[in-house]
């Protein structure tokens, strides 16, 4: 980036390629690269989280700076986030209970490659019981993800895991569903919350070790939660982003 680029962008612009430095599974990241990834000079990059920090937007952790409480409290106001969770968070209750895996609501991040957690139902974990919750919100992610990316979400390049071909896209758009399995046991699968045939707003996830989720069953009871999540927000139009 040229200096006379930087010197025009403004301070809140700054301020927010800092924050959208960090990424699902990173809760810290130290100065040099935040800086790295926000293109910025290191110094520049100081000044702006000195006040980020002042503010409660971000905080200072063991390894580096991480995301503050500050940020989650405003977050936690999104009316959109909060109308989806409370519509959408019984199907999530519902599908714990038949599939005895954890469940989780997502909603599509517009300005990265991530699919953004909103909320979950657990299953109980322990010694025996398979992946650890940290294993099944990855493989849950994933597989959100790849629906977003299906469904003309984030242009960014998807994580490794997520379905990324053209050929994977469209089998995840003919399927209705994408099952992501990760290296350590657990398997992810995700369908769609449509506010349109190809417009994915969110996605309910169901995740939970590899040998005892059976794909195609849990896709099914996934389906048809999120077909009637749908049919709702396609009724909704305060829950359909404005573009």
């Amino acid at each position: 980036m040229s200096i006379q680029t930087q010197s025009s962008r403004s301070m809140l612009a700054r301020g927010l390629s800092i924050l959208r430095c960090f990424r699902s599974g990173e809760p810290e990241l130290p100065l040099s690269e935040i800086a790295r990834r926000a293109d910025m000079p290191k110094a520049t990059a100081h000044r702006i989280i000195a006040e980020l920090l002042e503010e409660g937007m971000l905080e200072r952790g063991e390894k580096g700076l991480r995301l503050g409480v500050a940020l989650f409290v405003l977050g936690a106001r999104v009316p959109r986030q909060i109308k989806l969770r409370d519509l959408t968070f019984p199907y999530a209750e519902k599908l714990h209970r038949l599939t005895h895996g954890s469940t989780f609501v997502f909603i599509s991040d517009l300005f990265g490659p991530d699919a953004a957690l909103v909320d979950a139902v657990r299953r109980a974990y322990g010694p025996g019981a398979g992946p650890d919750a940290e294993a099944e919100n990855r493989a849950s992610a994933l597989a959100a993800t790849g629906i977003f990316h299906a469904y003309g979400g984030s242009g960014a390049f998807p994580p490794r895991g997520v379905p990324a071909t053209v050929e994977d896209r469209a089998r995840v758009l003919a399927q209705g569903f994408a099952v992501v399995r990760g290296a350590t046991g657990a398997v992810g699968i995700a369908a769609p919350l449509l506010t349109a045939p190809s417009t994915a707003v969110g996605a309910l996830a169901v995740a939970g070790p590899v040998d005892r989720l059976q794909p195609a069953r849990v896709a099914a009871h996934l389906r048809a939660a999120c077909a009637a999540v749908s049919r709702v927000l396609q009724g909704t139009p305060e829950l359909v982003p404005v573009w």
